[in-house]
C-alpha cells in the first residue's frame, strides 16, 4: 500500500488523506518504519473504504463542476457571471468581462484544460487589481503597511503574511462572497499586527470585521466549492 511518510515530533501515529486522495501517514520520529507498515496493514480496512468513500465524493464533485460551456455560471464575490464560449479561428484565449457575463473566445481546439485555464488567468489577474485595492484600504484603516501582494494557488490557505511583510492570496477567494474574500485580506493584515492567533489579533479582526466568525465559518463550510475550476 503506497502512502508518503511524514515523520516529525508528534506522539502516535495518524493516517489521513490529502486533497488529491492520497494516503498520508503521520508518525514519531523514533518510530521505525515495520512498526509503521503495521500500524498501516492493521488500518488496512478503513483505509480502503475511506479511500472508497473518498473517490465517489469526488466524482460527485466532479459531475457537478461547470463544464465551461455555454451558460455555465461562475462566482465572482458573490454575483454569477455567465459563460459564452466563442470558438474562432486565434491562437490564443481571450476573456471578456461585461456586466453579468464573461466572454471566453478559444481556439477550435480548445478542449476543457484550455478554457480552465484561460479563465484561471482572468481570476489571477482581476485578484491582483481586486485585493490589491482592497488591502490598501483596508490597511489604512489598521494604520499598517505591507510589502508585495502575490497571487497564488495555494492548496491549504486562502491567504499568508511572510516575516518581511509580503501578503499572499489564493486567487480562488474571488469567487467567494465579496464579505468574506475581504475577511480573509483583513485577517492576513491583522498578522502584520500580531504574528500569532492570540486574543489580541483575533479582538483586531474583529475591529475591522465585527462578523469574521461567520465568514470564517462560510470559509470552513463552503471553501471546497471555490475548487470548481
Amino acid at each position: 500500500m503506497k502512502y508518503q511518510l511524514i515523520k516529525s515530533n508528534r506522539k502516535t501515529i495518524a493516517i489521513s488523506f490529502d486533497r488529491d486522495g492520497n494516503l498520508v501517514v503521520k508518525a514519531p520520529l523514533y518510530v521505525g518504519n515495520r512498526d509503521i507498515e503495521d500500524f498501516v496493514r492493521q488500518k488496512s480496512e478503513w483505509i480502503e473504504a475511506t479511500a472508497l468513500r473518498l473517490k465517489r465524493a469526488r466524482e460527485k464533485e466532479a459531475a457537478l463542476r461547470p463544464r465551461l460551456q455555454n451558460t455555465d455560471a461562475l462566482p465572482y464575490l458573490g454575483d454569477t457571471r455567465i459563460l459564452t464560449v466563442i470558438c474562432e479561428d486565434r491562437q490564443r484565449a481571450k476573456v471578456i468581462s461585461v456586466p453579468g457575463r464573461l466572454i471566453l473566445h478559444v481556439p477550435y481546439e480548445a478542449d476543457y484544460e484550455y478554457r480552465r485555464s484561460a479563465l484561471e488567468q482572468w481570476y489571477r489577474r482581476q485578484a491582483q487589481i481586486v485585493i490589491g485595492e482592497k488591502a490598501r484600504e483596508f490597511a489604512a484603516l489598521l494604520s499598517v503597511s505591507y510589502g508585495a501582494v502575490r497571487i497564488k494557488d495555494q492548496r491549504s490557505r486562502w491567504g499568508s503574511c511572510s516575516g518581511r511583510g509580503n501578503l499572499n492570496f489564493n486567487w480562488r477567494i474571488l469567487m467567494a462572497p465579496e464579505p468574506v474574500c475581504d475577511y480573509v485580506i483583513i485577517h492576513e493584515l491583522c498578522h502584520l499586527v500580531h504574528m500569532d492567533h492570540s486574543e489580541r489579533f483575533w479582538k483586531l479582526v474583529e475591529s475591522v470585521c465585527p462578523q469574521y466568525r461567520r465568514y470564517r465559518t462560510w470559509l470552513r463550510e463552503q471553501g471546497k466549492s471555490l475548487y470548481q475550476i
